[in-house]
C-alpha cells in the first residue's frame, strides 16, 4: 500500500517487505525483498567503532547496500518498531534493481520515543553489523515486529550463524548505543524526525512512497550528483553531490551522519503556549504535493475552533495527543497564530493513532472540555503531559481550568465523543491522512512537522488568494473546498485475474470476488483473516474470497505454507483449504517446515505428497506467477485486496459495513 493509516487500515493495506540490492553491498548474503533475488557480490563489513571508511565515504559502523561506488546515495532513516517503514521494502526493491549501477542505500537509526523496542532492536542489529549480517538481522525484525525482545535477537543470531557470545557481549558495548543517540540527534537536526525518512541526494522524502516518488527524486539527484563529485571520493563526492541537490541542508545531512560531526543542541521541545520556544523558520517553500485542495469540512459549531470568523486562512489540524511530532508541530502552529493574528483560523480534528493507548481517552476528554469552552486550555494540557495522560489528570486539569467536573466527566464518557473521534479519522482517511500530525490550509495539504517556513509560504499564497477575491469566512473557506479532492477506497483501475487453480471460499460465482494477495508469515496477513470471515458470514452466498499466492522472499516458511495450503485446496477444495489456511495463521509464530507438515496431514492432506512438493518446489512458477500478477496489478506487500478487480484500501478498518460500502461503489 501507499499511504499510511491508523491501525486497522494499516491491517487491511499493509505492506510488508524489505529492501534488496543488486550490485555489491557490505552485507554477507544475497540481496532479499524479491520473487528473484538477484545476487550480490559479498564484502566484508567494518566493526571499528570510529566512522573510517573504505574510500566510498561510508562509515565502516554503518550498513549499506547497493553500488559500491554509486552517484546517488540514499540515506534511509528508520526505526524497526515502525510499520511504515516495513512497508517501503518493495519500492525500494524496485528501485535498486532499476538503478544497479548507481544507487546505494545506507541505513541510519531513528528509534521513536513510543516504540520501547525499538533502541534495543536498533542495537542489536549494529551488533548484527559487526558479523557481517545486519540486513539478514535486518529482515527478521521487521518480519517479527510484534516479537521484538531480546530472546528473539539472541534466537535469530543463533538461525543467522552469529556468534551469539560475541553478539551478546556487543549489544552492551556503549558504543553502539552511542552511535544510535547520534544518528537519532543526526536525524532530529535534518527534519527527518518521523519514519521512515530518505535523503536522496541530499533531498528529504518522508513516508512509505510508491517507487515512482524515489524515482524522480533519483533521476534528478543523477543529473547533477555526477557533475558534483567530479574528481572528488569518498565523503567529499557525497557532500558535494548531497551539498549540489539539497543545498545547505544536504551538506549537513553529509556532515552529520558521514563526518560525525554533531549537530547543535535543539531547544527543549514545548506545546503552544506557555513558554515554547520560538519554532524554526526554516525553507519559505510550499510543498510540491500541497496544490491540490482537499475536501475537508468543518463545523464550527461542531469542531474546536479558534481565531476570527472573518480569517482568510483556515488551518485544519489533524492530531494526536500523544504523538511527540504533534506536539513539535503545536508549537509551530503557536509562531503562526503570533504571525498572522486575524488572518487565520485554527481548526482541531481528532486523530488518536491505535498504538498511543492513552490518545483516545486525552481526545475523549478533550471533546468535553470542548463543551465548556476550553477546549485549546485542555489540548495544551495534553501537549505539555504527554507521558501522564491519565484519568486523574484530566480530572485535575478540567479542575485547574474551572469546568464543571459533573458535566466534563459525563460528556467525556459519552457515546457522542467517541462518535466524534471516529467521524473525524474517517474524514481524515477520505483525504489521505494516515499519520499525524496532518495540516490543511485553506484545503491544501501539509503533511509532518513542518518548518515554519513551509506553512508560511503556503498561508502567504492563500492570503493573496483570498484578498483577490475580496471574500473571507466560513462561506469562503466552504467555496474553495466544495470541489476539493477526496481519496477513493476503490481503485478506478479493472483488473482481470486469471483464478485458474487459485484456493477460494464461497460461491464461484458469487456477485462479489474478493481477492487477497497473501503470505502466511506475514503478521498483517493473519489479522485479516477474521475480518474477511465476518464478510462472509454477513453477505452469506454474495461473496467468494480468492486466496492469492504472495510469499515474500524473506519469510522462509511462507513458500511452504502456501504449498500446504494449495496441496489442501487440490485435494480436498475449499472446505480442506480453509482448515489449513486458519490453522497455518493461527500458528504463525512457530512455523516450521515440520509444523506445516503438521497442521496439513491433520487436516487431511496427503503426508507422502505435500512431502514430494516441498522436497520438488512443486508449486514455484505457480507462485511465480501469482505474484506476477499482483505485481502487474499494483500489488507491493501482504496483505493487498481487490473486489472484483479493484483494489481495495479502506480507511476505516474492514467490517462488514465498509466492504457494503465498497460494494454499493461497485454498482454505480
Amino acid at each position: 500500500m501507499k499511504k499510511e493509516t491508523v491501525l486497522l487500515v494499516v491491517i487491511a493495506a499493509a505492506v510488508l517487505a524489505f529492501a534488496g540490492g543488486r550490485l555489491s553491498s557490505n552485507s554477507k548474503a544475497p540481496a532479499v525483498g524479491s520473487a528473484q533475488p538477484a545476487q550480490v557480490a559479498p564484502a566484508a563489513e567494518g566493526q571499528a567503532a570510529a566512522p573510517a571508511d573504505a574510500g566510498n565515504g561510508i562509515p565502516s559502523t554503518m550498513p549499506w547496500k547497493g553500488a559500491a561506488n554509486g552517484a546517488v546515495t540514499i540515506l534511509e532513516v528508520s526505526d524497526f518498531q515502525c510499520p511504515f517503514c516495513s512497508r517501503v521494502g518493495p519500492a525500494l526493491k524496485d528501485l535498486m534493481a532499476a538503478y544497479p549501477n548507481d544507487v546505494r542505500i545506507v541505513w541510519a537509526n531513528q528509534p521513536l520515543p513510543f516504540h520501547n523496542n525499538a533502541k534495543p532492536a536498533a542495537i542489536a542489529s549494529l551488533a548484527a553489523h559487526r558479523q557481517g549480517k545486519f540486513w539478514e538481522m535486518h529482515d527478521k525484525m521487521f518480519a517479527n515486529q510484534q516479537g521484538l525482545t531480546q530472546d528473539n535477537f539472541e534466537k535469530w543470531a543463533k538461525e543467522l550463524g552469529l556468534d551469539v557470545e560475541k553478539f551478546k557481549t556487543d549489544q552492551k558495548d556503549a558504543a553502539l548505543a552511542t552511535q544510535v543517540d547520534k544518528e537519532q540527534a543526526a536525524a532530529n537536526a535534518t527534519g527527518a524526525g518521523g519514519t521512515p525518512s530518505f535523503f536522496i541526494g541530499g533531498k528529504l522524502l518522508q513516508g512509505a512512497l510508491p517507487v515512482e516518488e524515489f524515482k524522480k527524486a533519483v533521476d534528478a539527484a543523477l543529473a547533477d550528483a555526477k557533475a558534483a563529485g567530479a574528481g572528488k571520493t569518498g565523503v567529499d563526492q557525497i557532500k558535494a553531490a548531497f551539498g549540489k541537490h539539497g543545498g545547505e541542508a544536504g551538506t549537513k545531512v553529509a556532515e552529520y551522519f558521514f563526518e560525525g560531526k554533531a549537530p547543535a543542541a535543539a531547544p527543549a521541545e514545548a506545546a503552544r503556549g506557555g513558554d515554547a520556544p520560538k519554532a524554526e523558520e526554516g525553507p519559505a517553500t510550499a510543498p510540491p504535493d500541497s496544490f491540490d485542495i482537499w475536501k475537508v469540512p468543518v463545523d464550527p459549531k461542531r469542531d474546536a475552533v479558534k481565531g476570527s470568523d472573518n480569517a482568510l486562512v483556515t488551518i485544519v489540524e489533524i492530531s494526536d495527543f500523544q504523538c511527540p511530532f504533534c506536539t513539535r508541530a503545536a508549537n509551530t502552529v503557536t509562531e503562526v497564530e503570533k504571525a498572522y493574528g486575524d488572518k487565520v483560523r485554527l481548526v482541531f480534528k481528532h486523530h488518536p493513532l491505535p498504538f498511543h493507548d492513552k490518545a483516545r481517552p486525552a481526545h475523549a476528554a478533550s471533546i468535553a472540555a470542548n463543551k465548556q469552552k476550553k477546549f485549546w486550555e485542555f489540548a495544551d494540557k495534553c501537549f505539555n503531559n504527554q507521558q501522564a495522560l491519565t484519568d486523574e489528570n484530566f480530572t485535575a486539569w478540567a479542575k485547574e481550568l474551572g469546568l464543571d467536573l459533573a458535566k466534563f466527566d459525563a460528556d467525556r464518557k459519552d457515546a457522542s465523543a467517541e462518535k466524534n473521534i471516529t467521524e473525524d479519522m474517517e474524514m481524515a482517511g477520505t483525504v489521505g491522512i494516515r499519520g499525524t500530525p496532518g495540516f490543511f490550509i485553506n484545503g491544501r495539504k501539509v503533511v509532518g512537522a513542518q518548518p515554519l517556513g513551509v506553512f508560511k509560504a503556503v498561508i502567504d499564497e492563500e492570503i493573496k488568494k483570498a484578498e483577490a477575491a475580496g471574500k473571507k469566512g466560513q462561506a469562503y473557506y466552504d467555496s474553495v473546498i466544495a470541489a476539493g479532492k477526496t481519496f477513493s477506497e476503490l481503485g478506478d483501475k479493472q483488473n482481470d485475474f486469471d483464478y485458474t487453480n487459485l484456493p477460494y471460499i464461497g460461491k464461484k460465482d458469487a456477485q462479489y470476488t474478493i481477492t487477497v494477495f497473501s503470505d502466511f508469515q506475514c503478521p498483517y496477513c493473519s489479522r485479516v483473516s477474521k475480518p474477511l470471515h465476518d464478510v462472509m458470514d454477513a453477505n452469506k452466498d454474495k461473496v467468494r474470497i480468492v486466496f492469492a499466492h504472495f510469499p515474500l522472499s524473506f519469510h522462509d516458511k511462507a513458500k511452504p505454507a502456501s504449498a500446504a495450503a494449495q496441496l489442501a485446496f487440490e485435494q480436498g477444495g475449499s472446505e480442506m483449504f480453509e482448515k489449513v489456511h486458519d490453522a497455518l495463521f493461527a500458528a504463525q509464530r512457530e512455523l516450521s517446515e515440520d509444523k506445516i507438515k503438521e497442521i496439513a496431514t491433520a487436516n487431511g492432506v496427503d503426508k507422502a505428497k505435500l512431502e514430494d512438493a516441498l522436497k520438488n518446489n512443486k508449486y514455484e512458477d505457480f507462485f511465480k506467477k501469482t505474484m506476477a500478477m499482483g505485481e502487474k496489478a499494483g500489488v507491493e506487500g501482504t496483505p493487498s485486496i481487490y473486489i472484483n478487480g479493484r483494489k481495495f484500501e479502506p480507511q476505516a478498518g474492514l467490517s462488514p459495513d465498509v466492504f457494503a460500502k465498497a460494494f454499493a461503489l461497485l454498482k454505480k
